[in-house]
């Protein structure tokens, strides 16, 4: 079978939807229809449960969505080589990270990385961390970056950088001198917290169930502009690592204190992988760079 067939059947279990993967594959839906019974005829199993609402794996679906990953993956991988062995190389990284860590650590590296490397292009996207889980799971990202990547046997985080979580505020804020702070000491404070799809979120709720503090935030955002600019304009506290507000700090728009929470001060940055996949040959080369600046700047 051909790898355009392997594509086709990627996108229907990727969107769960023949109509949506028609779409984004600029083909009808009806010749997509046809082409996945014949695969599933060629190959004598059912690989899709055809419900009201979309397309979900059998069984035997997910096993051979493995098998398209690893083959697709496998071509990616081949070409690199390729293109490495006539010393071109070219090729692409797809990279996904959570807000904060891009401008002022993804960004400078890829800018360093295409000094030596001229010829290899970069797609990064700024998501939630279940966003870029499931595009590293999925093969549709080379390397992701979240928050305290949850243990996994499908993802491989290849380097934890450790970036503890600090009391954000405004120089004059009448908390802004002290030496350290707990989530108790916070929670009587006007708030300003990431929202749920964030990893630093989760972490703050665990803390505060086990240490058994009620916690309201005054306000909830998915952008760490905004809980920056609440901070930053008096409007209370907030809770960030030092790598997502260095720039206010250095201008003195804002102060970072420690916390003495346990958990709060175990957070940190996973550059993760899919276990099982050996990557293409530039994104390969990009991870070990990451991975030796990320090194550095921990020592």
């Amino acid at each position: 079978m051909s790898n355009t067939t392997l594509v086709r059947f990627q996108e229907v279990a990727r969107t769960g939807s023949i109509r949506a993967a028609a779409d984004r594959l600029f083909v009808t839906p009806s010749a997509l229809s046809r082409e996945l019974h014949r695969l599933e005829e060629e190959l004598g199993v059912e690989l899709f449960e055809r419900r009201a609402r979309g397309m979900a794996l059998t069984p035997a679906g997910k096993i051979y969505l493995n098998h398209v990953r690893d083959v697709l993956n496998g071509v990616e991988r081949m070409r690199s080589e390729l293109d490495a062995l006539q010393n071109l190389l070219r090729g692409h990284v797809d990279l996904m990270s959570v807000e904060g860590y891009a401008s002022d650590f993804l960004a400078p590296a890829i800018a360093q990385f295409q000094d030596e490397h001229p010829d290899i292009t970069f797609s990064l996207r700024i998501t939630a961390a279940s966003a870029i889980v499931t595009g590293v799971a999925s093969g549709e990202t080379d390397i992701g970056l979240v928050f305290n990547l949850r243990p996994s046997d499908e993802l491989r985080s290849v380097l934890h950088l450790h970036v503890p979580l600090l009391a954000v505020m405004a120089p004059n804020h009448p908390l802004a001198r002290r030496k350290s702070l707990s989530l108790a000491q916070l929670a009587q404070q006007r708030l300003a917290l990431p929202d749920a799809s964030f990893g630093v979120r989760r972490l703050i709720d665990l803390q505060s169930q086990m240490s058994k503090i009620r916690v309201t935030p005054a306000l909830e955002a998915n952008s760490l502009a905004v809980l920056r600019g609440f901070a930053r304009n008096g409007g209370g506290v907030t809770l960030l690592s030092r790598m997502s507000i260095r720039h206010e700090l250095a201008a003195g728009q804002l102060v970072g204190i420690p916390l003495s929470d346990p958990l709060l001060t175990q957070g940190g940055i996973d550059i993760c992988v899919l276990a099982r996949r050996t990557l293409p040959v530039a994104a390969s080369a990009f991870l070990d760079h990451l991975i030796r600046i990320g090194q550095s700047s921990q020592e």
